[in-house]
């Protein structure tokens, strides 16, 4: 992975074409000291819209492709393969197909989940060097940013690595003592109640697993959004939730009112969580194929989605008892007496004593 980096990047910087790397290399040594004990599979650049066709033929020219390139969103661009994906396959061995995902925004788009954010984040960046390698990745304060809403992303829509919260905490550790950085870290965040309770909620969650230092501006920053909904959830759901394996668990839905003010919104939000898209119960197709190969890609495919479903719908089954524990949580708190007695859920049904 290494390797194909720098042979792209020093591509990239002989066609003068201004790129960011996002995530990935980028995180060592601030988020992860050694990049051979991170985990990643595919590459994240950012660029400005009019250098989205130049960088597009640089990585064709190393046998990537994507079937949309756009401008205004996210691009996909992979290498042919004939592997036939299985649910079996091993999500951290060496991966039989390269991807590069080409951005023009730090975020993607949702209507239900993300702040305002600055935009000029090419502008704030900052060169980086990695075995020799040279590239240009974000400011430390604006990947601290994108790492906490990366990790939000993907909690509202199903299932998260813990590994993305230890980089975080590691982060935190590593640069407990620089108050300067969570100084431009909040003003890079803004003050809409939505970015602060995003990061009250990666915060409080880390800190609860990893015990890990938060400076006293981003504690009273962040925490003067919390509300007690989201408080509760932190101290008798959040750490079952975070350490539920694949495809993960439903209580945060919970919170949806926290994060979600407009009501139709929050109820399309919940058909997606609840009645996943046909599109999230599909494994990715190979991109050479035959006859035969056909016949064991629907194979795999029709066994992919009968798991995915009995999975989604043991969830389903258990979450009446959770709404129930929960309910029940939330009147102890809201009384002041969530100290009193512990809420004692059964194994395995998304909540902690």
């Amino acid at each position: 992975m290494l390797q194909e980096f720098g042979r792209i990047n020093q591509a990239l910087r002989e066609r003068n074409i201004a790129v960011c790397t996002l995530k990935g290399f980028s995180l060592v040594p601030d988020f992860c000291e050694e990049p051979s004990l991170r985990h990643q599979t595919d590459f994240d650049f950012l660029v400005e819209p009019k250098n989205v066709e130049d960088t597009a033929q640089v990585l064709q020219s190393f046998g990537y492709s994507t079937p949309h390139l756009s401008k205004t969103e996210e691009s996909c661009f992979i290498t042919p393969t004939s592997h036939i994906p299985t649910e079996r396959d091993d999500i951290y061995a060496v991966q039989p197909q390269r991807q590069i995902d080409l951005h023009v925004s730090v975020v993607e788009n949702s209507f239900w989940v993300m702040p305002e954010l600055p935009k000029d984040f090419l502008a704030h960046s900052e060169p980086a060097t990695l075995a020799r390698i040279s590239f240009s990745r974000l400011s430390l304060e604006d990947r601290f940013l994108l790492q906490v809403l990366h990790f939000y992303r993907h909690a509202s829509r199903s299932w998260i690595r813990l590994s993305w919260l230890f980089e975080i905490a590691h982060c935190l550790t590593a640069h407990s003592s620089n108050q300067d950085l969570w100084r431009r870290a909040i003003l890079r965040a803004g003050n809409s109640s939505i970015a602060r309770r995003i990061f009250a909620l990666v915060l409080g969650l880390t800190q609860r697993l990893f015990q890990c230092p938060i400076s006293h501006s981003l504690s009273v920053w962040s925490n003067s959004a919390m509300t007690t909904s989201l408080s509760t959830w932190l101290d008798h759901f959040s750490v079952q939730w975070a350490i539920t394996d694949w495809p993960g668990g439903l209580t945060n839905i919970f919170l949806m009112q926290d994060f979600i003010p407009e009501q139709n919104s929050r109820n399309q939000y919940l058909r997606s969580r609840l009645l996943p898209r046909r599109t999230q119960s599909f494994l990715t197709k190979p991109t050479k194929k035959g006859s035969r190969d056909i016949l064991r890609f629907r194979s795999e495919q029709i066994r992919y989605v009968v798991n995915r479903t009995a999975r989604h719908c043991k969830n389903i089954g258990g979450l009446s008892l959770q709404w129930i524990l929960w309910k029940r949580a939330l009147h102890l708190a809201r009384r002041g007496t969530s100290s009193g007695p512990h809420l004692e859920l059964p194994v395995g049904h998304g909540g902690v004593s």
